[in-house]
């Protein structure tokens, strides 16, 4: 039997509660209570209802150890596959969510091998989470960016080695903004 997932990547009301203005990492935290209650019941066709968990651009390859390509029922070519337990879940793409505002970028310390913030326009840094630097819905849903994945980024990404320069070649050609269908006028 085919069953279907649904895998969310934000929201603006959650359980009744406006979350709009709140940052990405505690809308994503409601996301996960809320697909949690769903879960339990949900109709039987809709095994999955699972919120997107935030990956780390320098885990990329980590993430992709799950990646198979295989034939898959219902399609006549092998499919990109993300395995997670028994299951297998179709891979198109991946969508890239930034949830921090500009000027503010989060980058790694060579000394301390640990996060800090950087302001490009104040040139101020620091380890601790600048509350003017959280996103809100509104910023996090129109600076996403979608990668999709055809099958010659699939052997590029499922080589499992540094980012080459094919693959680096093939994101910077084909990441796209995020469609806006309709737009939000808070």
């Amino acid at each position: 039997m085919r069953t279907h997932c649904v895998v969310l990547t934000d929201g603006i009301v959650l359980g009744g509660q406006d979350v709009y203005q709140k940052p990405y990492s505690e809308r994503q935290i409601l996301l996960e209570k809320l697909c949690l209650t769903i879960r339990k019941e949900s109709y039987k066709r809709w095994q999955e209802v699972m919120p997107v968990r935030p990956l780390r651009v320098e885990n990329f390859y980590t993430m992709t150890s799950s990646l198979v390509v295989q034939h898959v029922k219902g399609h006549s070519t092998p499919r990109l596959a993300h395995c997670i337990k028994d299951k297998k879940m179709l891979v198109r793409g991946m969508m890239l969510i930034r949830h921090i505002k500009e000027p503010w970028n989060m980058e790694l310390s060579s000394k301390l091998k640990k996060f800090y913030f950087f302001n490009a326009k104040t040139r101020e840094s620091q380890y601790q989470w600048p509350a003017e630097a959280a996103a809100d819905f509104s910023y996090t849903r129109t600076s996403s960016l979608i990668w999709p994945w055809d099958a010659p980024v699939w052997g590029q990404i499922l080589q499992r080695e540094a980012v080459s320069d094919k693959l680096l070649e093939s994101f910077l050609n084909r990441v796209q903004p995020v469609k806006q269908k309709t737009v939000d006028q808070r």
